[in-house]
């Protein structure tokens, strides 16, 4: 009888441990639950602020007064309109084109702007290594806990 008991004190303590660390590792995945929730709302709010940010860029009064400050467009103009005399033709000889009086082309006058200012990407921050603590922390982690959330693990590992 007394054998039969020392065989359920191992057993009990055994459970008791199960349980200690079952209960840790929910409480672990409870607080990664409450804080997914919480970046999810987080991401909801940030999608509104875009959505609110590309509704007022792409305000059609808004980009035809940048257009015309940057651009340099604007209404049109009765010298932007031209008829298909004015319009240089493909595969004529030079010859043809001598023989025909030239017109004046009030689109000679206009002469492209283009933006020569680059602009450079900021400098990105020198990466950093991580300290020996958290390395060792992760690692023992890893090993206490292997199919911990976000654990990686290969498909040799598993049963």
């Amino acid at each position: 009888m007394r054998a039969v008991t020392l065989m359920w004190i191992p057993l009990a303590i055994g459970v008791g441990v199960s349980m200690f660390l079952l209960k840790y590792k929910v409480q672990a995945l409870e607080d990664e639950l409450v804080a997914k929730q919480a970046q999810v709302v987080r991401d909801r709010a940030a999608i509104r602020v875009l959505e609110a940010e590309w509704t007022y860029l792409n305000d059609p009064e808004r980009l035809r007064e940048l257009s015309a400050q940057y651009l340099g467009f604007g209404p049109p103009a009765i010298t932007n309109i031209a008829d298909i005399g004015m319009l240089p033709m493909k595969g004529v000889s030079d010859a043809a084109s001598e023989s025909t009086p030239a017109k004046h082309n009030p689109l000679d006058d206009i002469k492209p702007q283009f933006q020569t200012e680059l602009r450079t990407p900021p400098a990105a921050p020198p990466a950093r290594s991580p300290s020996v603590v958290s390395v060792t922390v992760a690692r023992l982690q890893r090993l206490l806990f292997p199919t911990a959330a976000g654990a990686t693990s290969s498909s040799a590992e598993r049963p």
